[in-house]
């Protein structure tokens, strides 16, 4: 127990020592990274590798992590990379590398890269590579090899003391690189900074810093390769690199997604226009209901070509009224083709006979008004349901037809006018209530 307790003493105290002298807590393990020389291929089952920690490449070969076939992600999350002082950081000798989000240093060898990109494509987004001792930190060599470069710092790395090489990165060998915002400070060494060779492209866009440095900041060997150089001007005092969004699996949201509550918009059609002549409404269609509400509490509007019928008084003596002696009429029809069909009026609708209107024929009980019973009415008909839309209503005599306005109570009666049509009498609307066919 006492032997246990000392060894973690000892450890505790190394780790305090460390943060105490400002040195890296490195991980060997547990980073989220091999921790030994390994080699990717397209049939490397994992494909994404994201950082949880510091990580520390202690290896005796010239590379820690090789990519040789197909397509491969590391998220830094902003951890940093601690390269062995003898080992590549990343050897690509084919596929795709995206790396994201990542610093590393400590490389301390003359004699070889901190990522040497032979392979097809590699991509750094804020990635900085910092205080390496390398023969160019990075190197993009080969025909038709590619590198994008974005958002990236190279700071305080010493190249070699050879004239023709790079202490931050080159390209070369017919390869292509495109930089865009990059911040290259403090790198020295007796060549170049940036070196391009032989047969390669350097395109420099979005902004550029390139301060402090010993060497040529860009060089085309030789007046060799191509240099496209199209930056806007120095980065940000700042800096330049943005933190990516965490790249762990996002969490789905659990909220329920809000179901729309906006009604639903009215249909625009054209309406069809009658061949009668159809009554200005004077007021707010309304919200049409499978059956009439007779006791809906809005006003009545005013038609301008309304007569109100006298109303029956109401009588004191509360003995029945007589038997009404109007001849009865089926109360229903089981559908607007039959209702057609039996008693030879004709509908229209702007929108179709099917888009909820509904019509039913009424008798003198339920017309309700004994002054029209009284009358002698031809016809009655009730209209119902989606009646704002418009609809056309032609009785098979001729006559002059009042309305039973089903939005009040008791229903407030007018004329409409009429237009005859073919011996027959036609009438236009656009709210519910019954239509009554009387002699003119």
């Amino acid at each position: 127990g006492g032997g246990a307790m000392r060894g973690k003493a000892v450890l505790l105290c190394c780790f305090l020592l460390s943060f105490a002298l400002g040195l890296p807590v490195q991980s060997q393990t547990g980073c989220g990274l091999p921790t030994s020389t390994t080699t990717w291929t397209s049939s490397t089952t994992q494909k994404v590798y994201n950082l949880t920690a510091n990580c520390t490449f202690s290896t005796t070969s010239n590379y820690s992590l090789r990519i040789q076939s197909g397509e491969f992600t590391v998220n830094g999350n902003d951890y940093t990379i601690y390269a062995d002082s003898n080992a590549r950081a990343f050897h690509m000798t084919g596929g795709t590398l995206h790396l994201n989000n990542v610093t590393i240093r400590g490389l301390n060898s003359i004699t070889r890269e901190v990522i040497r990109v032979y392979g097809n494509r590699f991509n750094a987004t804020n990635v900085t590579i910092r205080n390496n001792s390398a023969d160019s930190t990075i190197e993009v060599a080969g025909s038709g090899v590619r590198a994008d470069l974005t958002n990236v710092q190279f700071l305080n790395n010493t190249g070699p003391s050879s004239n023709i090489d790079a202490s931050a990165f080159s390209v070369s060998a017919g390869a292509t690189v495109n930089l865009m915002n990059a911040i290259i400070n403090n790198n020295s060494g007796s060549g170049y900074v940036v070196g391009v060779y032989g047969s390669s492209t350097l395109n420099i866009t979005g902004c550029l810093t390139m301060s402090g440095n010993t060497g040529t900041a860009l060089a085309r060997h030789a007046n060799q390769g191509t240099i496209n150089n199209t930056n806007t001007g120095a980065c940000p005092s700042g800096g330049i690199i943005t933190p990516a969004a965490p790249t762990a699996t996002p969490i789905t949201p659990t909220a329920t997604p809000i179901t729309p509550t906006a009604t639903p918009i009215t249909p625009t059609a054209t309406p069809i226009t009658p061949t009668a002549t159809p009554i200005t409404p004077t007021a707010t269609p309304i919200t049409p209901t499978a059956t009439p509400d007779p006791s809906m509490p809005d006003p009545p509007p005013d038609p301008p070509t309304a007569t109100p019928l006298p109303r029956p008084k109401k009588k004191k003596d509360p003995s029945p009224r007589p038997t009404l002696t109007a001849t009865p009429r089926p109360a229903y029809a089981a559908s607007y083709v039959a209702l057609q069909t039996d008693t030879g009026m004709t509908f229209e609708a702007t929108y179709g006979l099917d888009s909820g209107v509904h019509f039913r024929q009424l008798d003198g009980g339920g017309i309700g008004v004994q002054s029209i019973i009284d009358a002698g009415y031809l016809a009655a008909l009730d209209v119902y349901g989606y009646v704002e839309q418009g609809v056309e209503v032609c009785f098979p005599q001729i006559g002059r037809v009042v309305f039973l306005d089903a939005r009040t109570m008791p229903r407030a009666i007018t004329s409409l006018p009429a237009t005859i049509r073919d011996g027959m009498t036609c009438v236009w609307l656009n709210s519910p209530g019954s239509l009554v066919l009387l002699p003119n």
